[in-house]
């Protein structure tokens, strides 16, 4: 007679500072480019979800926004949806009232947190590393702690199988196939913001609404147009954005036409264009 096969699911809430690396988490954990990132602060403005499989686990992985340091902010993610672990993202040995206000509402609350300290190439001097894990043990109970680079990919992987061993037997939630349950509509304007940041040095990118026209595929390997909408406030964004000799809206639309492509793993004729409100 067949064994039963139990299967397993749970939502995991990536929590930390702007610039913790969750978004870079996020996107090695799952194998694909869903949440973009930058070194500009409040990069994510909202949830992106990301669907990992494995045999017969399935975990849904909850990259929280770039301004989570308001504490209304993690308690809606909390209130919203069942969680089932925290991973709580640390960058290196950072810690003040962020940090502080974050773990005041994970203390106060029975989710196993697994502690994720990240960019860990980047510290030369690894004898630092002890007391500080000493001293994160008389803040907050953690279940596991694993120390990563998310930009290298290393020892990313084992944060799954921690994460195996917490899930509760539940049946799968989303299909097998699943990577993300944001549109690709969505993901493709989050590409193309992400571009407009690194290239326009001010706080324009964070004004700039983005919408995608609806696009269908007109061959396994082609989609012939996805047209985008850019839409400023003013005649000078407009202007800063173009750039001189429109230098840069052509380095935003290469570099986006690029990602977008390796997103949807299909050739792209990318046009946008810039439109005032």
């Amino acid at each position: 007679m067949n064994k039963k096969i139990s299967f397993y699911f749970g939502r995991v809430l990536i929590l930390g500072r702007t610039n913790s690396g969750k978004s870079t988490l996020l996107n090695k954990l799952i194998g694909k480019n869903i949440s973009i990132t930058s070194h500009k602060i409040n990069t994510t403005y909202f949830n992106i979800n990301g669907i990992y499989n494995y045999d017969n686990y399935q975990i849904e992985y909850i990259d929280s926004p770039g301004f989570i340091n308001k504490n209304n902010i993690i308690s809606n993610l909390l209130d919203n949806k069942k969680i089932d672990v925290i991973l709580l993202v640390l960058d290196r040995n950072k810690w003040n009232n962020i940090e502080e206000n974050i773990i005041k509402i994970i203390n106060n609350i029975s989710i196993s947190t697994i502690i994720i300290i990240n960019k860990i190439d980047k510290i030369y001097n690894k004898t630092i590393l002890l007391p500080y894990i000493n001293f994160l043990k008389t803040k907050i109970f953690f279940t596991n702690l694993v120390m990563i680079s998310a930009k290298k990919k290393l020892y990313v992987n084992d944060i799954h199988h921690f994460i195996f061993k917490i899930l509760p037997k539940k049946k799968h939630f989303f299909p097998k196939n699943y990577i993300t349950n944001q549109s690709k509509e969505l993901i493709i304007s989050e590409i193309i913001r992400k571009y407009i940041m690194k290239y326009i040095h001010n706080e324009l990118p964070y004004i700039i609404k983005i919408k995608v026209e609806p696009f269908i595929k007109t061959s396994k390997i082609f989609i012939k147009n996805i047209n985008i909408l850019l839409y400023v406030n003013k005649i000078i964004h407009k202007k800063i954005l173009i750039g001189k000799n429109a230098k840069i809206i052509k380095l935003i639309i290469s570099k986006s036409q690029n990602s977008i492509e390796k997103f949807l793993n299909r050739k792209i004729i990318l046009k946008i264009w810039i439109k005032l409100k």
